[in-house]
């Protein structure tokens, strides 16, 4: 026998061990007979399957508002929280009174800034009084620029003390303590967050509230690198649980340091949104449709299992389940995007997967 024969049966004999070993390592999967009184005997629910387009991308997002829609409201001095008015969650017109505030050094700005209107009124009349004398040749004019002077000066002082209120959102206004003020909503909006309690004692700059002006709303979406890669300004997101949708601003396809991309769509049908919470969403780029030879589903994420290498789903039928393999080309914590050999009426199970899987095993 020549060299070459040799070769060639050796080689023959390694790809028939080959796939033996590839027989033997992903053994056909068995069908599992189950009834009706059975199947709700163990809990199992179905549900239907959704036909998918073959660029859909499944991810999370946070409802957020709008850059510059989201005010921190601070203790404007060291005090004490006398009363709240408002709490998380509460709408408010901007001027609105959200909380009482108390401090010394109110008491002293408020002060501060009677004297300063005295020392204005009193400039005031200093100016007439030297105009008229100026006038009638009393005075000379260096006289009437002196007073002139302390006139802008005065102006200038009850400037500052009013800006100084303005500033820390204080309205002073009605019969309270004088060392009382009222925190005021610089904007419209919702309240997200209310940190303070009654009698809190608290030092300047800490923060009391947060409020959003929710009027415009956007999603701050977290991508993997491979799925921020097919997105791209003007892709269209759904969110199904919300009844909402969104269009992508912008994308970042910098890797943070958990590895996510991100990034920010403006809302335009609102739905059932709210600011804060996370929500569920489906991405369609705007790609060439491709031509898949297996079809693209969309399934409640639960309905996916994993069996060793293997992703499996229970298709069910009148006589039990049949255990298929499916490949995950995306998913998030409510849906995923599978590409398995079903069609448009296929069902699912999506409960009693555990006594499935047991049963699979030979377990039960």
């Amino acid at each position: 026998m020549t060299q070459s024969l040799k070769i060639s049966l050796f080689a023959g004999v390694c790809a028939l061990a080959l796939q033996a070993y590839a027989d033997t390592s992903a053994p056909a999967l068995p069908f599992l007979s189950l009834s009706t009184q059975q199947t709700a005997a163990l809990g199992i629910q179905v549900s239907k399957v959704q036909a998918a387009g073959t660029a859909q991308i499944l991810a999370s997002a946070q409802v957020s508002t709008q850059p510059g829609k989201d005010i921190t409201i601070s203790a404007p001095y060291a005090g004490q929280i006398s009363r709240l008015n408002v709490g998380v969650g509460d709408r408010v017109k901007a001027g609105a009174n959200l909380a009482d505030f108390t401090s010394p050094q109110l008491g002293d700005a408020r002060r501060q800034l009677q004297e300063a209107k005295l020392e204005l009124q009193n400039a005031s009349s200093a100016m007439q009084r030297d105009q008229a004398m100026f006038d009638e040749g009393i005075i000379p004019a260096v006289r009437l620029q002196i007073t002139r002077n302390k006139l802008a000066a005065a102006q200038a002082t009850l400037s500052a003390r009013e800006s100084e209120l303005k500033a820390g959102g204080l309205s002073v206004s009605g019969e309270q303590n004088f060392a009382t003020g009222h925190l005021q909503a610089p904007i419209g909006g919702v309240i997200t967050e209310a940190l303070g309690a009654v009698g809190q004692r608290v030092d300047a700059g800490t923060q009391l509230f947060k409020l959003a002006d929710d009027s415009a709303l956007q999603l701050d979406i977290q991508l993997s690198s491979d799925k921020a890669a097919l997105l791209q300004a003007g892709d269209l997101i759904n969110i199904p649980s919300r009844q909402a949708q969104a269009k992508i601003l912008g994308v970042s396809r910098a890797a943070d340091a958990s590895q996510s991309a991100k990034a920010r769509a403006v809302v335009l049908q609102r739905g059932r949104l709210q600011v804060g919470e996370w929500v569920s969403v489906t991405a369609q780029p705007q790609l060439k449709a491709a031509n898949h030879a297996t079809p693209r589903w969309l399934v409640p994420a639960r309905c996916v299992i994993h069996l060793g290498s293997q992703t499996l789903v229970f298709v069910r039928d009148a006589k039990g389940f049949t255990p298929t393999p499916v490949k995950v080309i995306s998913s998030n914590d409510d849906a995923s995007l599978i590409e398995a050999p079903l069609s448009a009426d296929s069902v699912l199970a999506q409960t009693g997967l555990a006594s499935l899987r047991a049963m699979l095993l030979g377990e039960e």
